[in-house]
Order: structure tokens, then C-alpha cells, then sequence
């Protein structure tokens, strides 16, 4: 299977605009996210796939891959999808895609290979990560998503609430995809569905709509950058020694 790993990034978030290009330790976020996705060798190609011209540039000036993509996409799915698109017009060809989050900064290579070994198993189509959540104020944060899954590790729910009742551990949603090229072809046709729009969850659309997602688990830290805050968070766990960047 020929995977391609793609990075959506687009500069204008609502709640942190120009977040790809913010420093982290020195060095741009979208930047970090690349190296870390090549390092993993688990893809045979990896690009980020942005609207913007300044992400675009950073991008070429550390030496990565860009593939401009229309500035409407509705999320990072669509803008995958469209990454492949204009790949494919160029003659290449894919099996499987990998959607990597460019606010993971952290993000492990050892998570890459966990999410391509999980799509070469039988019958996979849509796969991603979670890791354990301990019973902490985090666990409230709607930017946290929690999952659910059912004893074959199959996700049941996804929610911004801690979900399921009771007290945790819960399992803390991973920003990462991978997706059969069929499967991602077939994602994109679907319509928004009630469930999906008022959780503001994209992967509740799939579920919805019957599609199984296989969620794997991973103990690496890899805290996400949704805010400013988040990222001063990630500055005060470096300087203090506690994440290796």
C-alpha cells in the first residue's frame, strides 16, 4: 500500500489565527509536524496541503512539499481529498492517505506507523488514535474530545462533553486519520447529519452514516495546540523539561 501523508493548514483559525505559523521552541508549528511525519518513514510521501501563500512559503523555505488547495474547504478531510486530487492529475497515485493535524506539534513518529500498520489490517477503512485521560479539570475542555470505544476498539461515540458517565479514565481523542483512498473518496460524499453539527465533529458525520472507525491506542504525550493558552501551556512543559521537543 502507497501511503501519502498530508498536512492541512490553514492560516485563518477563528480562535488562533495564523496558528501553522506560531513558533514552538524556536521553530514554526507546521514545520515541527512535517519533520516529525517524515522522520516516522511510514509514508511514501508527505506534503501540507494549505490555501495560503505565507504557510506556503515557510513550508519551501525549511524544504517541505506544498500543494495549494482552494480556500472554501469546509474542513481538513476535504482539503486532504483535494491534496490527492491535484496529486493524482500530476500521475501519482495512492492507496492510503494519512490526515495529520498541523496544530500537533508533538505528534510521534512512533503514532505515524501506528496509524499505517492499523490500515493494513483486514478489512480497515478509517482508523485513529486515543490515549488515556486521567479524572483532571482538562477532561471539561470542549477542546479536548473524548471517544468511546466498543470492546473490538471500535469507536461508539465521539463528544466534546467527558463522556462516558462516571469516574475516568477517559479516552482522549488523537487528531489523526488515516483513510483507504477509497474510503476518503467515499467520506467526502456525505452529508452533514444532526449529530455531527452539534458536536462540531466531522468524524460523528461518519459514524452516522454506518462508516467503522478502528481507534488505536498510544501513551505518547502529544498535546495539540487549539488556543494561545495551549500553546504557553506547551512552552511552561518544555522549559520545565517534562516534553522533548
Amino acid at each position: 500500500m502507497n501511503f501519502l501523508a498530508v498536512i492541512p493548514a490553514r492560516y485563518g483559525s477563528t480562535r488562533f489565527p495564523g496558528k501553522p505559523l506560531a513558533s514552538v521552541a524556536g521553530v514554526p508549528m507546521i514545520q515541527r509536524v512535517y519533520q516529525r511525519v517524515v522522520a516516522s518513514g511510514a509514508c511514501d510521501k508527505v506534503v501540507v496541503a494549505t490555501d495560503d501563500e505565507r504557510i506556503a512559503r515557510a513550508v519551501q523555505d525549511f524544504g517541505g512539499e506544498v500543494v495549494m488547495t482552494s480556500d472554501d474547504c469546509p474542513n481538513g478531510t476535504v482539503r486532504c481529498h483535494e491534496a490527492v486530487e491535484v496529486l493524482e492529475a500530476r500521475g501519482e497515485t495512492f492507496g492510503a492517505v494519512l490526515n495529520i493535524q498541523g496544530d500537533e506539534p508533538f505528534v510521534h513518529p512512533d503514532q505515524i506507523e501506528q496509524l499505517a500498520d492499523l490500515l493494513r489490517k483486514p478489512d480497515a477503512a478509517v482508523v485513529t488514535l486515543a490515549k488515556s485521560m486521567p479524572d483532571d479539570p482538562e477532561v471539561h475542555s470542549p477542546h479536548r474530545v473524548k471517544v468511546v470505544r466498543n470492546l473490538k476498539g471500535r469507536a461508539l461515540m465521539f463528544s466534546r462533553s467527558p463522556l462516558p458517565h462516571g469516574e475516568g479514565p477517559w479516552l482522549q481523542h488523537v487528531g489523526l486519520y488515516g483513510f483507504t483512498r477509497t474510503a476518503l473518496e467515499a467520506l467526502v460524499q456525505l452529508s452533514p447529519t444532526p449529530l455531527e453539527q452539534r458536536e462540531r465533529l466531522e468524524q460523528l458525520r461518519w459514524l452516522d452514516h454506518g462508516w467503522r472507525i478502528d481507534v488505536g491506542t498510544t501513551t505518547h504525550l502529544t498535546p495539540a495546540v487549539d488556543t494561545p493558552e495551549d500553546l504557553q501551556a506547551i512552552e511552561a512543559l518544555i522549559h520545565a523539561g517534562d516534553l522533548r521537543i
